[in-house]
């Protein structure tokens, strides 16, 4: 009986072993299984550009955006990076918006004004590198008819992409608008130490709702 039972007990185990082995492996693939997801930015896609500029030689923030940006995209893709490949925008600078009524105009006529060629700055993406979840995206920017290059960080939250960097006006030749506008608003750019400065540095934050479909 021994000699029967034995063999029996080994087959039994080696069967049940088996067949929990493969149903393990039906298990993580039914958990490790996820949606595949397409972006893209579309016509029902939105994007705001923020800014913040800085006073006084204490470096005050004042913050503020644009209400006309005008953005198009490329096709639709699982990849962030192949999206932000292919943007392209404009920003009408007369729609700048501050919570201001009285700041609003002198920046676009005394800082703007003081440009060439500025009642719009234009741009498109040169490269990207990163993956769906972060990364940076270099910009060719325009303004003051010169055109230079500005890598931005950026994040991604579901459908958002949030891209945060700063820009030196100075690389933009943009000493003269800056004195411009300081000179206009001379009492409002003083600190406590009577100095009147506007900072040459402007932070951005970008932030664009991406079409996202998920099979």
């Amino acid at each position: 009986m021994k000699k029967i039972i034995f063999p029996t007990v080994i087959i039994t185990s080696l069967f049940l072993t088996s067949c929990g082995e493969n149903n393990k492996d039906k298990n993580d693939t039914a958990i490790n299984s996820e949606p595949i997801c397409f972006y893209e930015y579309t016509k029902a896609s939105s994007a705001t550009v923020n800014w913040t500029a800085f006073k006084t030689t204490a470096k005050v923030g004042v913050g503020g955006t644009f209400n006309q940006v005008m953005v198009k995209g490329g096709e639709k893709s699982t990849k962030i990076t192949d999206v932000l490949s292919n943007i392209t925008f404009t920003i009408v600078t007369g729609s700048i918006f501050s919570k201001n009524e009285e700041r609003d105009p002198k920046i676009v006529n005394s800082f703007f004004g003081a440009m060439e060629a500025t009642d719009l700055i234009i741009g498109h993406t040169k490269s990207v590198e990163g993956n769906n979840e972060s990364g940076t995206c270099t910009f060719y920017l325009t303004l003051n008819n010169i055109e230079k290059e500005v890598t931005l960080d950026y994040k991604v939250n579901d459908n958002k992409v949030s891209l945060t960097g700063e820009i030196d006006l100075a690389n933009w030749n943009g000493d003269d608008a800056i004195a411009s506008l300081n000179k206009v608003c001379e009492d409002l750019h003083k600190g406590e130490d009577g100095v009147s400065k506007l900072w040459s540095i402007v932070e951005l934050t970008i932030e664009a709702n991406l079409d996202k479909n998920c099979n």
